[in-house]
């Protein structure tokens, strides 16, 4: 099964609970107002990879961490990309996977193919992005219409507090890679 994705980062600290290993999917028609990843909506924006060589790269020995991120783009637009990740990372003892999602919960639970990744995903923060919205970052969330969705008792909520909000990583080719909740302004 194959996957489209944005961009792959490892060792991040903004994307969840310790130091994990993210990936974001590319597409999402949502279209929330103010989204600041919009290089990731385009459906046919980033590059093709296999689920098998993706959980290869997220769960590489050279990159060891604490859990993986799936974000996007909307990773649930493409669900059975999805699952195949998704059951894949579980197959080889991944650690939690934590996946954010525009769709609020009561819309993954309506489709099935999306309902049936759920039981494969540690914690879901989901509900669309509302910049008019009062932030909820106690509680790791952009805005306070998103929910926090502990879907395992591998990650707790408390788990989630505290958390950094943005970071910048320099990768190896030099390229800056601003990322977390939290988009960073110049003054």
């Amino acid at each position: 099964m194959y996957i489209r994705i944005h961009e792959i980062l490892s060792g991040s600290r903004v994307n969840g609970p310790g130091v994990r290993n993210v990936v974001w999917l590319q597409g999402c028609t949502l279209n929330c107002p103010g989204c600041f990843n919009r290089l990731t909506h385009d459906p046919n924006g980033g590059r093709l990879i296999s689920t098998d060589d993706l959980c290869e790269v997220l769960l590489s020995p050279e990159f060891p961490c604490d859990g993986i991120t799936v974000s996007g783009g909307e990773p649930f637009q493409q669900p059975e990309g999805l699952l195949s990740l998704l059951k894949n990372l579980r197959a080889r003892n991944t650690p939690p996977v934590l996946v954010f999602s525009g769709y609020i919960y009561t819309q993954l639970l309506d489709e099935p193919v999306r309902n049936a990744c759920l039981p494969f995903i540690d914690a879901l923060i989901c509900g669309p992005y509302d910049r008019t919205s009062p932030s909820a970052y106690d509680r790791f969330c952009s805005t306070s219409n998103q929910e926090l969705y502990l879907l395992s008792d591998r990650l707790k909520k408390e788990d989630f507090s505290g958390l950094p909000l943005s970071e910048v990583i320099i990768d190896d080719q030099g390229k800056a890679i601003v990322s977390g909740l939290m988009q960073l302004r110049s003054k």
